[in-house]
Parts: structure tokens; sequence; C-alpha cells
């Protein structure tokens, strides 16, 4: 999707009232704890999060909700929206008529690289940067192209059915909902429908069809420090290794945070528009529910989150493909993750991964390209 990108913003804090017999004088706080209240209670604010059980019945229950994951975790909110997807129902019977079942989620991951289930992962990333700076790496369960997520970019899916879904629909949404909050804001839209910010990418997406039902998940880059990503996604070439593989390729892009306050901005910005443009005729409010990976867990989503941490499926899935190193003459060929033929004695038989992980290997071949 785009190849310079986010980085980690501080998170938010709450303050707790600690039940201390102090005067409002001397703990200001106190007030703001009841107005606090107050608003919560004019505006029945609830965070609670749903139960395993209740996220179930929710999913698989006709009807328009908004979700917010409340975890930072990539391996939970990739698993989360992947649930969510293949259990939101389709009548066979819809064909041209408004999907009644529309989803909008929402999640904010702690800092990682997720490259597109049809990629190759030497090909997209510089795996030991990666590690170096403590980023996770995660194949996701759908395609598109290489990302960066921190605490500074907000991922949103968008469900809907097959028959309604086109490619540029849902950002037009959120480039509408954006000038409808700030007019001046300069976002729009380019071929590919990326969200542009004064001329550069501050939004991707890609997209998933299966089953009667579509998908549009996408990112947007608030407030990140875009400068502590070089380095982290490979460029499209590079010189002195030539790739043959049917990898996706991602797209490379000049890349800008969106002027908002706040990640929490941009999520009320398309929770008001939603709301608006998908209430139906009924005129019945969207609900809000939230969850975490502490209490909104079931054997589903677990099962998902441990395929998407197994190097099984990090490193040895995606598309065969041919490497050549030019400069030392080496060429290999690697089919799910393991080295079929190769020039150099020795490593026929062995997994790709151990060209980064063994450092005397590493050398020998092409050092400071993985």
């Amino acid at each position: 999707m785009y190849s310079d990108m986010f980085s980690q913003s501080l998170s938010n804090t709450n303050t707790k009232d600690d039940n201390t017999d102090i005067s409002r004088e001397t703990n200001p706080l106190s007030e703001c704890d009841k107005l606090n209240k107050e608003f919560q209670d004019l505006f029945q604010v609830d965070n609670t999060c749903l139960s395993g059980k209740e996220l179930e019945h929710k999913v698989t229950s006709p009807g328009r909700f908004i979700l917010k994951s409340l975890s930072n975790n990539p391996y939970y909110n990739l698993a989360l929206e992947d649930y969510v997807f293949r259990k939101t129902p389709v009548s066979k019977e819809i064909s041209h008529d408004v999907f009644p079942n529309h989803r909008l989620l929402f999640y904010i991951n702690k800092k990682c690289a997720v490259i597109g289930k049809n990629q190759t992962v030497w090909q997209e990333v510089y795996l030991s940067e990666l590690q170096e700076q403590s980023y996770e790496l995660l194949r996701r369960l759908s395609g598109g192209g290489a990302v960066i997520h921190d605490l500074g970019n907000v991922n949103y899916s968008f469900i809907t059915s097959r028959n309604e879904f086109h490619s540029s629909f849902f950002n037009e949404l959120i480039v509408k909902w954006l000038h409808s909050y700030d007019e001046t804001l300069p976002v729009t839209l380019n071929k590919r429908s990326d969200i542009l910010f004064d001329g550069k990418k501050c939004g991707g997406s890609a997209f998933k069809i299966a089953q009667g039902k579509a998908y549009h998940h996408g990112t947007m880059l608030v407030n990140s420090d875009l400068g502590n990503f070089h380095g982290l996604l490979k460029a499209k070439d590079i010189p002195g290794i030539k790739w043959d593989s049917p990898s996706v390729d991602s797209v490379r892009s000049n890349v800008s945070n969106i002027s908002l306050k706040s990640t929490d901005n941009f999520m009320d910005i398309c929770i008001d528009g939603f709301r608006t443009d998908f209430k139906g005729a009924n005129h019945h409010e969207i609900p809000v529910y939230f969850c975490n990976e502490d209490i909104t867990i079931n054997d589903e989503i677990n099962s998902s989150m441990n395929t998407l941490k197994d190097d099984k499926w990090k490193y040895f899935n995606g598309p065969k493909f041919d490497v050549a190193f030019l400069d030392k003459q080496v060429f290999i060929s690697c089919e799910k993750g393991i080295i079929t033929k190769c020039n150099i004695a020795g490593l026929e038989g062995k997994a790709f991964k151990t060209l980064w992980e063994d450092k005397k290997v590493y050398r020998n071949i092409y050092q400071n390209k993985f």
C-alpha cells in the first residue's frame, strides 16, 4: 500500500479518583471526574467490552453496528477482523437491495509490519531492521501490500455485500465525512482510491471478496512519526538483486499525516458519518460496541491468532520465487519457504529464513540486503 509510514505516539492516560477526602480546592481533578461522569450519564457513554458470546451474537445477528477494539495487539485485531467478516450474515436473496448488515471496525496496532497473504517476506521488508527496532512481523489473512502500523495510525474495516462493493466507495465516504467536519481539509482521492492529504498519501486500502461479502480495510495516518519508518520496507528495486515471483507488489508512495487532533478525532468523524448515511429507513441509531482481547475472545479468534503467530504461516507461505544475487553470482529457487534449487552446495532443502538468521551464510551471500 505504501512504503514510508507511521511511528509511535503518546497513549492516552486515565486518571482515577483515589477516594481520599480532599477538598475540591486542593484536588481539581475531582471536579473533572464529576463532570466526566455527568457527560457519560447524559450521553450514555458505555465502554464496556462485549464478552465472546455477546460478540458472536452481535456479529451473527442481522443489523448494522460499529465495533472499536481497545486492544493494540495486532494478532488479536487481525483475527478479530477476520472473525467479524466470516460471521457477518448475508442472505442469498439479496440482489441489488441495500445490504442490511454493514459493519465498521476500528483498531490501532502497536509497532508491527504487516504483509499480504500472497507476498514474499524477504522481498517486502528488512527483517533485521524490524527485529532490531522491535517490530512484530505479521502475514495477514487477506491480500494487499506491505504496511507499517503503530499507535498513530487508525485501521478501519468496512464490511458490505459483494453486490454493493466497489473499490472507491468507502474512501469516497471518508473524504465526504472529513469535508463535512472541516471543508478546508485538503483531502482527495487518487486514481487508486487512496486518500491524499495535500497531495500525499495518508490512507491506503486493500480488499477481500468471499462468501457473497466484501470488506474494504484501510489505514489513516494521523499522528505518526514518519521519519522513524525509513529503512523498514524495501524499495521495489535493489541494485544487485533480481526477484522473479508472482508476489503482489506493494505500492510505494510519499506519505503524510492528516491534520486532525487525534486518532479518536478521526474515528469519531467516521462514526458520525456512518451513523448518518447508514441509519436506514427505520432511523434507529447504529450502536457502537467495544472489545478487547481479555474479554472479547473465543476459540475461533484464538485459533486465528495462533495461526498468525506461527512461523509456518509467516515464513513458509506465500508464492514460490527465484532470486538472483547478481554481484555474488548466487541463484536460489524457493517454494513454501524452502530452498529447492541453489548453486551453493548445502543450501538445498534448507529454509530460506536461515539466510538472515545464519550470519555466516548471510555475509557470504549478500550482507545488508535482508
